[in-house]
């Protein structure tokens, strides 16, 4: 996990240099999963914004790359999944 960590640090810039705001990794403390479970999180202010972001990540070197350093590093390591929310009472 501790080089999961240090890559979600490494891509904060970048994906920051897309659009996306306030990148963190989240680490439960309590819950399924337990220690095995990290989320990536990053907001945006639309879906415009994120379909412009998701855009630039799925097309560029940076992800080509990271998907196979990941899967030669970590053949255990999965994305579980990814869930794009909105704020349903937000002003």
């Amino acid at each position: 996990m501790r080089a999961v960590e240090a890559g979600s640090r490494a891509a904060k810039a970048q994906h920051e240099s897309w659009g996306a705001k306030n990148p963190r990794l989240m680490r439960p403390l309590t819950g399924t999963g337990g220690m095995e479970v990290a989320l990536y999180v990053t907001d945006f202010d639309s879906m415009e914004d994120y379909g412009r972001f998701w855009d630039q990540v799925s097309a560029s070197d940076w992800f080509t790359q990271l998907q196979s350093d990941v899967a030669a590093a970590f053949p255990d390591l999965r994305m579980a999944d990814t869930i794009v929310m909105y704020d349903a009472i937000a002003d």
